[in-house]
């Protein structure tokens, strides 16, 4: 296996890592170069934000995560944010095209959930065909704002002469994305009772997260063997469970304002002596065990190479987004005030 010609995750070609991780939160002194880098962080955000709303053929796409959005007051400026922060060394048309796969992400979310809870899994072929590419052999049935974002999507990476050997493993988790999406309408139109091990299963790949992770991935190296491909993809599953749990965290309120159930609703309800509280506690600690044994899982890890690297990488990214929900990360967390992603 070979790095990709484009720039890592780990500034430049993937090397051995020295010192510490990008994505951890460092010490900084002087506090001088601190302001400055996120001066910069800032301005590289601001930049992605300015470049899409620029688009004028993205626009319901776009303002669809500038205008008021029960997720947050700045959706577009979060997603931005998170490019940045997850793929640190990303050129800014990569970072770019991860911002818009955010942004068209929770658009797709934000259809089906509310726009169209009755589609479930009956409908996924049509759904599908509604904002994927690859499904349709006639684009003149999609719509064309969907087509746009897509054709956007995969043309990134052809420009990075990213090989065919990810676009089997980019696409299937864009449609599982989808299909866990339907899965869940599906549980609430027909009232399905529902273990938190289904939930879990199903909720590892309805959020941005192994999307996000797998085109990274697909950015930054070449040459990689299938059965790594799989481990890989089972780490960045483990870690999409922590990032689900979390986000479950912080989303509990609005979903059930919305009538619908994640995590913390199926651990309150399986016990009459539980409350509230003390279900977020246990949502809380599975989500530190998770983690743990994501960590624990990467370290007994063997023969990755400079895939080793993205493993670490990955580790940091969970740990990002755990902060960025405000939710502890187990013993050895660092806090961060940010609230900067809400896209999930």
């Amino acid at each position: 296996m070979k790095p990709r010609v484009s720039p890592s995750f780990l500034c430049g070609l993937a090397r051995r890592s020295t010192g510490q991780p990008r994505l951890s939160v460092p010490r900084c002194f002087p506090p001088r170069s601190c302001l400055r880098g996120a001066n910069m962080l800032d301005r590289r955000i601001n930049k992605l934000k300015e470049n899409l709303m620029r688009q004028a053929d993205e626009a319901l796409v776009v303002r669809h995560l500038v205008d008021a959005n029960p997720r947050g007051d700045d959706m577009l400026g979060e997603v931005c944010r998170a490019a940045v922060l997850l793929h640190p060394s990303a050129s800014f048309e990569q970072a770019l095209t991860l911002a818009r796969t955010m942004a068209y992400i929770v658009y797709i979310d934000d259809y089906l959930e509310e726009e169209h809870p009755e589609l479930d899994l009956a409908d996924y072929r049509r759904v599908c065909q509604n904002f994927l590419l690859w499904p349709n052999r006639d684009l003149s049935q999609m719509p064309l704002v969907n087509a746009t974002v897509s054709r956007k999507i995969e043309e990134q990476f052809r420009e990075d002469e990213v090989p065919e050997e990810w676009t089997a493993m980019r696409r299937l988790v864009w449609e599982k994305s989808i299909w866990t999406m339907l899965q869940e309408n599906h549980w609430l139109k027909h009232k399905e009772r529902v273990t938190l091990d289904a939930y879990l299963a199903n909720g590892m790949y309805s959020s941005s997260f192994p999307i996000v992770q797998v085109s990274i991935l697909a950015f930054s190296y070449q040459d990689v063997s299938q059965e790594l491909k799989n481990r890989i993809f089972g780490h960045i599953c483990q870690a999409s469970r922590v990032v689900r749990l979390a986000n479950d965290l912080r989303t509990h309120e609005r979903e059930s304002a919305q009538g619908r159930f994640n995590s913390v609703d199926l651990i309150s309800g399986g016990s009459a002596e539980r409350t509230l509280d003390s279900a977020r506690d246990a949502v809380r600690h599975l989500m530190e065990e998770e983690f743990e044994q994501l960590k624990k899982a990467i370290a007994r890890e063997r023969r990755t190479g400079i895939t080793q690297q993205f493993l670490s990488h990955l580790i940091d990214s969970t740990q990002v987004l755990l902060d960025f929900y405000e939710v502890p990360g187990g013993r050895h967390s660092q806090g961060r005030p940010d609230r900067v992603l809400k896209a999930s």
